[in-house]
């Protein structure tokens, strides 16, 4: 029976919500059925989102707004929303509603990326570093970019284009009615999922942005590099300058300079707790967790009802997380070096959807 909005509720009810999921999805391809499909949708969403902290994290640890490696890591976030909605649009076809702000799908730090891609990763919060550029990297890296660190034994996807890849061929094989209600159209979600053409448009996007195509860096669409790309410029301090005879990218052009930033250390396990921190740095961690689960409220309400409104106002909440996150990391921890920064942390409760 399809995993429909009640069941898919009790699916991620339980502790081990994220992990309960992520061991289905990693299930041999004679497995993936329409249950298979829709619970894969809903870990593509947490994949999507689950990048947005840790890459919102480090833009907010420049101190200029206005430098081009922040306008650049910028843009990267914007599309990973976009993709996140273009995900949300096609588990919504299937007639499911998109888990958002069910504290058992929201992403925790450290921790692993949904779905069970790159299952050799952690992903933290912290500032800009090489150690962040390094993690970010190895997020968006295409398959054949990076060595194969899964052992034969442990299932999983070596990259998020493997991920999608695995979602389309399901969609070809079961030819799944989509339905348009309750799917959402604007600048972050640029398509509504109709067909089977459609929704190869939209992971061909997804794809590309991230990973860039077999063809070349440069997203065409966009003509724009894509994210793996982006990253490796600021982790190399040089612009992307082509590819060579072996389509390789090159970076040998202007110099881009590393921004100053605060250095925002990695957040803790759990996040900061109130016991630990002073006052006013609590008050603003406080603010910023309420802020995170605002935000995340309004997202949800914008697929439970086709909310197109709910949308404008999650990105005003993120905007004003912004101003707060900001203050908190221009704060040192007292007897240590570095900064604090936001936890990302939900602080709601399960709603019945």
């Amino acid at each position: 029976m399809s995993v429909n909005k009640k069941s898919l509720l009790e699916l991620v009810a339980g502790k081990h919500h994220i992990e309960r999921i992520d061991s289905l999805v990693s299930q041999p391809q004679e497995y993936r059925d329409i249950e298979w499909l829709e619970l894969a949708l809903q870990s593509a969403v947490s994949v999507e989102f689950s990048t947005i902290p840790p890459y919102l994290f480090a833009l907010w640890s420049i101190k200029d707004e206005t430098d081009e490696v922040a306008e650049s890591i910028r843009n990267v976030v914007h599309e990973e929303m976009l993709h996140m909605s273009l995900a949300c649009n096609m588990l919504t076809a299937l007639g499911c509603i998109p888990q958002i702000s069910n504290p058992n799908m929201v992403p925790r730090y450290p921790g692993p990326i949904p779905g069970h891609v790159h299952p050799e990763l952690t992903v933290v919060l912290s500032g800009l570093s090489n150690k962040a550029l390094d993690l970010f990297i190895a997020i968006e890296a295409p398959s054949d970019e990076e060595p194969a660190l899964c052992s034969e034994s442990q299932r999983g996807f070596k990259s998020i284009g493997e991920f999608y890849d695995a979602i389309l061929d399901t969609f070809k094989k079961l030819n799944p009615k989509l339905a348009t209600d309750r799917q959402i159209t604007g600048p972050l979600a640029c398509m509504v999922m109709e067909d089977l053409n459609s929704v190869e448009s939209a992971i061909n996007i997804i794809k590309d942005q991230g990973e860039g195509s077999e063809v070349s860096p440069i997203v065409e669409h966009t003509h724009e590099l894509a994210h793996y790309y982006r990253f490796l410029e600021v982790r190399k301090g040089r612009r992307f300058s082509g590819v060579d005879e072996n389509n390789q990218a090159m970076f040998d052009g202007p110099i881009l300079a590393r921004p100053d930033s605060w250095p925002a250390v990695v957040v803790p396990s759990g996040g900061y707790q109130q016991q630990d921190v002073p006052a006013d740095v609590w008050q603003l961690i406080n603010s910023a967790d309420q802020l995170f689960t605002q935000m995340l409220d309004r997202l949800q309400v914008v697929w439970e009802n086709g909310d197109q409104g709910a949308l404008v106002h999650a990105i005003d909440t993120m905007f004003e997380l912004s101003t707060c996150a900001r203050s908190l990391m221009s704060m040192e921890i007292i007897g240590e070096q570095g900064n604090y920064g936001p936890c990302f942390r939900y602080l709601g409760e399960s709603r019945n959807f």
